[in-house]
């Protein structure tokens, strides 16, 4: 009985509701009915999830998942047989390799991996002990925020523990103003900073989980520099972060810039990086969310409806900017953020910004009954995210 057989019968013996398993692991009822037919294969995360609802041993569950994988590539095959063979035969090999001990290393001595300075961490729910941020949480449901370096205060965050980060590192084009906390005087080593970041991020982040980074240009010697794919692809390179989407952020109005000899800039990327193939995503939640009928051109007349319903939002999402009351500094939109959190994570997911400014992305997650942690080097930005932050009140029952 492989995966597909495997929960039909279970959901039938325990009489569970279609719709309800549908909805439990997002997924609408046609495409739960194929899971159980074999028509499609679900991801890694709705396996587990039904293995949570149903009260079985996930790894079985999962086992039986890749079984049944294997036997659609190779079940029609005349050589399927000895191919079954050959792969049982190097699946025992390698179980034989990883049961026998490792011969005992030659001492040397430890890397040490530098420790969290505690003057980076004000935020008071910490306190004087030792907890790790997420052990804060058994106290704390309202958005953290932590100042201090980013790479730093991540240190105190476990392996595979985020679900979603949603973040913009500092604008380089807005340093000569002092609007941004960017320390690196040349360009070169403000991205080896980001990339640092990133890696921390790729350590935190679940296997399943997504980076969604915005990242703006910049103009150097009147040249335009190409920052964000200069980022991109040395994340890609370097790291090995699989890039699902380049989206094109319309900002519509963009910024009033008015040079003489190029185009005004009113479009950002934001990049949608994994860490495996067997990623999160909601697709109901995200066609439910972006809702075309919010957008405004600059004369203020509400865009076209989309005219197909059913399909799925393109890579070039038009919003327009909002207003964040510090002069040359700018400030996410509620929007971009709510796109990102409510496709790639769940209701009680863990939502991270290492780069939050006055905390847009926390207080979305905030709204959304999200958990969050924000992190900057700015105590003024992040007494403006605390503000931002609107108690909900407590219900009796």
């Amino acid at each position: 009985m492989l995966f597909s057989e495997r929960i039909r019968t279970l959901r039938r013996e325990q009489k569970k509701n279609q719709r309800k398993l549908a909805a439990a692991i997002g997924v609408d009822v046609p495409m739960y009915s194929r899971f159980e037919h074999g028509g499609r294969r679900p991801k890694r995360e709705q396996v587990l999830k039904l293995a949570r609802i149903f009260g079985v041993d996930a790894g079985e569950l999962v086992a039986l998942w890749l079984a049944e994988e294997a036997m659609n590539a190779i079940g029609h095959d005349t050589m399927s047989g000895r191919a079954a063979q050959l792969l049982r035969d190097t699946l025992n090999k390698e179980a034989q390799v990883a049961a026998e001990p490792a011969p005992a290393p030659a001492p040397v001595a430890a890397p040490t991996r530098p420790e969290v300075d505690p003057t980076l961490i004000k935020a008071p729910e910490l306190g004087p002990s030792q907890r790790t941020l997420l052990d804060a949480y058994e106290y704390y449901r309202t958005p953290l925020f932590f100042h201090g370096d980013a790479r730093l205060v991540m240190q105190g965050i476990p392996d595979e523990s985020v679900d979603v980060v949603v973040t913009t590192p500092p604008y380089w084009s807005l340093r000569s103003y002092r609007t941004e906390s960017i320390a690196e005087k040349d360009m070169g080593d403000f991205i080896d900073g980001v990339l640092r970041v990133m890696a921390e991020v790729k350590r935190v982040l679940k296997p399943w989980g997504s980076l969604w980074l915005n990242v703006g240009d910049a103009y150097e010697n009147r040249s335009l520099q190409a920052l964000p794919w200069r980022i991109a692809i040395k994340m890609m390179d370097l790291q090995g972060w699989i890039l699902r989407n380049d989206v094109v952020w319309n900002k519509l109005q963009g910024n009033f810039e008015n040079a003489p000899d190029h185009l005004r800039n009113v479009h950002e990327f934001m990049f949608h990086f994994v860490k495996s193939k067997d990623f999160y995503f909601d697709d109901n939640a995200l066609r439910r969310t972006y809702d075309r009928s919010q957008e405004r051109t600059r004369t203020g007349r509400k865009a076209a409806q989309v005219a197909e319903p059913d399909l799925m939002p393109g890579d070039v999402w038009q919003i327009d900017t909002e207003k964040s009351g510090i002069d040359r500094y700018r400030v996410s939109p509620e929007l971009l953020c709510r796109l990102p959190i409510v496709t790639t994570s769940q209701p009680d997911g863990l939502v991270l910004d290492p780069y939050c400014g006055t905390g847009t992305t926390c207080k979305v997650a905030y709204d959304l009954d999200r958990r969050s942690i924000g992190i900057d080097v700015n105590e003024d930005r992040l007494a403006r995210a605390r503000e931002r932050i609107e108690q909900k009140p407590l219900s009796l029952f």
